[in-house]
Parts: structure tokens; sequence; C-alpha cells
């Protein structure tokens, strides 16, 4: 799932973005397919397309204003949680940028950084996703991941520093003069690729207020955590909806449009991954409905129409008349068999 969404929290700032164009919150809600309890809960994944759309319709009403420069000026780096804070507390600007490159994963795991040393100080390039073409076209997204490094660099040293370079894919726009005027510098356009170039002592300006033993902790625990969503990547599609439908208070309350929008997929999509596995939404709900019936029948402490509640059922006949196709027999000959002590 990592690699195919987005953490919510990067939606606050480009909402903050729209907000200042005008587009209410509603309709900016509305692109990403999302509650706002969702966008809210900090381990909500959301799709890329949802980013696609809500970055179109920020272009489609201000396109011609400096979106790039206006996120970067929203930014601020605790809003981005764990990743935020590895790197408001980094001994300096060059550690905070290496541990950016390692740990961004876990907010956009599609958009690669890549940092290293020069002669004369360092170097960051930006790698976008063949998938994440429209970016480039629409010229204001991969602006602003660049603006938002210079920003956020800033921030966190407490210095109003400029770049030595800083070079765009992209072609120039009607926005670019007030881009170079944030930046300090004239920016290169058509350039192939989006890197930017800081030469000492910039790299080793200090971050401010930082807690160094604090963010060695916090840099530990967002390798952890990256080690294990590439671990959880490698479950099969099977083991993710089972794993969600077990996890329901009570069965049947999460349709597949429901866990397809949790696991950041379409619904389309995770009917045809879970075929390609032999395996089908209906199939799984009625497997946990089954695993889950012969659960509570053991343990004993609830009565038959309660569990039929609890797993979704109409009422307790509706129960019986699955628990017959499960067992061949009825829950109460089942629980007298195999939980002897129960009461019932």
């Amino acid at each position: 799932m990592l690699a195919r969404s987005l953490q919510s929290s990067i939606f606050r700032t480009l909402f903050r973005v729209g907000e200042s164009l005008g587009i209410p919150r509603p309709r900016l809600l509305e692109a990403t397919g999302e509650t706002e309890e969702r966008l809210a809960a900090p381990d909500t994944r959301v799709s890329y397309e949802a980013l696609r759309r809500v970055w179109e319709l920020l272009v489609s009403v201000g396109g011609s204003q400096p979106l790039g420069v206006r996120l970067a000026e929203c930014l601020e780096p605790t809003h981005f949680g764990l990743v935020g804070y590895v790197l408001v507390n980094s001994p300096d600007l060059r550690t905070a940028l290496v541990r950016h490159c390692r740990v961004n994963a876990l907010l956009d795991p599609r958009t690669e950084w890549h940092t290293t040393d020069t002669p004369s100080g360092m170097r960051t390039e930006l790698r976008l996703h063949p998938e994440d073409a429209w970016a480039v076209a629409l010229r204001h997204p991969t602006e602003g991941l660049m603006l938002g490094m210079v920003a956020a660099g800033r921030a966190l040293t407490g210095t109003h520093w400029s770049p030595k370079r800083l070079r765009f894919a992209h072609p120039r726009h009607a926005a670019s003069s007030e881009v170079e005027s944030f930046l300090g510098i004239a920016a290169e356009y058509d350039a192939g690729a989006y890197v930017m170039e800081a030469d000492e002592p910039i790299p080793s300006l200090p971050i401010r207020h930082a807690d160094i033993d604090l963010g060695n902790l916090l840099h530990a625990r967002a390798e952890a955590a990256l080690a294990g969503a590439h671990a959880a990547e490698r479950r099969t599609w099977r083991e993710r909806v089972t794993e969600m439908l077990a996890a329901q208070p009570r069965t049947g309350e999460l349709g597949p449009a429901e866990v397809a929008s949790r696991l950041a997929v379409s619904e389309r999509t995770l009917q045809r991954r879970l075929r390609e596995e032999g395996a089908s939404f209906a199939g799984l709900e009625d497997e946990v409905r089954r695993e889950r019936a012969f659960q509570l029948l053991r343990d004993g402490q609830l009565a038959h129409f309660e569990i039929a509640f609890l797993l979704g059922f109409s009422d307790p006949s509706a129960f019986t008349r699955a628990f017959r196709r499960w067992s061949g027999t009825t829950p109460l000959a089942w629980q007298k068999e195999h939980a002897p002590g129960a009461v019932t």
C-alpha cells in the first residue's frame, strides 16, 4: 500500500493554498474523495489520483499565480508528523536533507530525493515517478516541492539563505519572476532536471532549537517504520483485506468501496487484484464471519442473537442458516460439542 498512496498530512498545506485562492473547503475535499475525518487521521493514506485532482483544481483557479511560492510559505515541517520532527531535531541542514531523502518515503514514496556532497557544498535532486508526469505538465507541483525544500531549510535554520543554483525541468511561466524573487536568484528553466545546489556554509547551518538526542531517536523510529511499511507492502491483497475486515467491531460495516478507499485504490482495482489471487471481497467477508462465529461460540460469553448482530446478520435465523452452510449443523449443536461448559 505504501508505494500507491500518500500520507494525508500532505493535503493540509495544499488545502491552505486552495483556501488562499478562495476555493471552498468542501470543493477541495470533493477533489480528494475523502472526508474531513479521514484526512485528519494521521494514519490515513490517500491515492496519487487525489493529489493530481487537487493540483488540477488549484491550477485551474490560480494557475497564473505563484502557487509554488504560496505552498512554500504555508509549509510547516511539523505538519508532517514523524518525518517533520526528524528534520526539526537534526543537528544541521546537511543532516536534515540527508535524513529527508531517507524517510520522505513515509509521506510520499513515489517522489525520490537524492542528496550528494559537492566540492563546494551540496546538491539535491528531485526525481519523479513516470506516472507523475502530470506534475511536470502543471509546473506548479514540482516547483512547490523545490521551493518547499528551500522554505523548510530557511525555517529550520532561521536564515534567509538562497541556493547557488536551481534548475527546473519545466518551461518558464507567468509566475516565474515571483518564483525567482522568492529564491533570490535567477532560476534555470527547461533544464531537463530538478536540481538545487548550495555552497558552504549553507549545508553546515545549525538547526535552531534542535534536540539532537531526540532527533537521533526519532530518525531510528522513522527508519523502523519505513522497514515495516516495506514489509507490509509484500503482503497479498487477500491478507490486507482480511486484516481490515477482521479489525471491525461488527462484520459487514465496511463495503468494498470503503476498504478500497482505505487501501488507496479504486474499488475496481481492488476487485481485480483479489480476482488475480483467486479471491473475492464477498468470499473474504464470509471467511471472516465464519472464523469470528466459531471464536465467539467457543468463548461462550454472548447469546446467539448478540453474536448474530456482531456478525452483521439481520436476525438470528439468518445467522443459523449461514452457520449450517459453514459447519453442517446449528450454532447450538456446534457450541455444545466444542464448548461444553458455555451457557447459551
